[in-house]
């Protein structure tokens, strides 16, 4: 069974990340929200947090929400944020901030960095 990740996707903009995740062998769950996404990982754990901001929302505050309740490494992905977003979302837990336009390639590429960083984390016992 692959690495979990759990993609808010509070814009409805990006279906086909979780296409293109589960392709690659990541089990996906999905959450139209932010809060769905809370309640999803009070019950369960995952590998790797990845969210779309919302332009209604304030991603920082639930990004804290998240981090209060996992360890999970958290991408938050947004269309258009101001720097000043990004940098309340860093100081808030995420451990990357992608604008939009970034490839594939990309994200999947960051997953790998931060699961592998979280596996050596774990095997020196952090």
């Amino acid at each position: 069974m692959g690495n979990k990740v759990l993609f808010i996707d509070n814009a409805g903009r990006f279906p086909l990340i979780s296409k293109i995740l589960s392709r690659e062998g990541y089990e996906v769950d999905t959450a139209d929200s932010g809060e769905d996404g809370i309640e999803q990982l009070e019950s369960r754990s995952d590998d790797v947090v990845i969210m779309v901001d919302s332009p209604t929302a304030q991603v920082w505050t639930t990004v804290e929400r998240i981090r209060n309740l996992t360890n999970a490494p958290i991408i938050v992905i947004s269309l258009n944020a101001s720097t000043e977003t990004s940098v309340k979302a860093i100081k808030a837990g995420a451990d990357y901030f992608l604008r939009k336009y970034f490839g594939p390639r990309e994200l999947l590429a960051r997953i790998n960095s931060l699961l592998q960083r979280n596996r050596s984390i774990s095997i020196r016992g952090g």
